[in-house]
């Protein structure tokens, strides 16, 4: 009996890259996030050949990113055309907080049959919106493609959700000693929406200065803000140039940075 053919590896079922957008979804106070998920696949087979889930916590295994190594000038996936919506598992936030599911996500892709060499882009669309009130940290997306022979491929990726966190009423000013003194505050999202923006307390802030227009940034200090959020550190040595204030961020809050300072006598 001869042997089977060989699977060529053009046609094995396989998932290229998986990609969020935006890559670092940042909810405000008021609205909400809309993610955009691409899932590169090939091999495929029907309208149900990829689906995902989202939902929030670390991948149980590493990362499609972190397996593959970025190719130059990758050959182009069969661009989809007319949108094909289908259902898949609508994920639940591990929050209390949480005043509803994550939706049903709609996939697009090219309706023709293509042959099975060819990378397809699907394309999911939650139809609601994260919001501050689901939980903020690493969300894991998981993308199963299914060929036409029953096999499976997983692959994950993961994005950070943050709430927003903002740098308010920033001062500079000189001092009699020829030191300059800088203040302000540090607000974030309030998570319970008791509030649009509360005090953000006990966070390291860094202070940033440099001489000229083209003179590149240097972290020259760092100050911690109050209980109330606010903040204020004096600065010795450097009585001209240009000053700002940078909060560097968390896993669970946006990083930002005050507009550009000079000292006001």
């Amino acid at each position: 009996m001869a042997p089977a053919p060989a699977t060529s590896a053009a046609t094995e079922l396989a998932i290229r890259s998986i990609t969020v957008r935006p890559a670092e979804p940042v909810a405000g106070p008021k609205g909400s996030v809309r993610l955009v998920i691409d899932v590169i696949a090939r091999g495929t087979r029907g309208k149900h050949g990829v689906s995902v889930k989202v939902e929030p916590g670390a991948p149980p295994g590493p990362t499609l990113s972190s397996k593959t190594t970025p190719v130059k000038n990758p050959p182009a996936p069969t661009p989809t055309r007319t949108p094909e919506e289908e259902d898949s598992p609508a994920p639940r936030p591990a929050s209390r907080e949480a005043t509803s599911d994550l939706p049903p996500m709609l996939a697009w892709r090219a309706p023709a049959p293509v042959p099975a060499e060819t990378w397809e882009t699907w394309r999911f669309l939650p139809d609601k919106k994260l919001n501050r009130y689901y939980p903020t940290g690493t969300w894991t997306i998981t993308a199963t493609a299914k060929g036409p022979d029953g096999a499976t491929v997983t692959e994950y990726e993961s994005f950070q959700l943050r709430r927003d966190a903002k740098l308010a009423s920033v001062r500079v000013d000189g001092t009699a000693g020829g030191k300059v003194r800088l203040r302000g505050s540090l607000t974030r999202v309030d998570p319970r929406g008791l509030t649009d923006y509360g005090p953000f307390a006990k966070q390291r802030l860094e202070i940033l200065w440099r001489a000229g227009d083209s003179s590149p940034w240097e972290r020259i200090g760092e100050v911690r803000t109050d209980a109330s959020g606010s903040f204020a550190t004096t600065v010795a040595g450097r009585t001209g140039g240009f000053w700002r204030v940078r909060y560097p961020g968390t896993g669970h809050y946006a990083s930002d940075v005050s507009k550009i300072r000079q000292i006001t006598q």
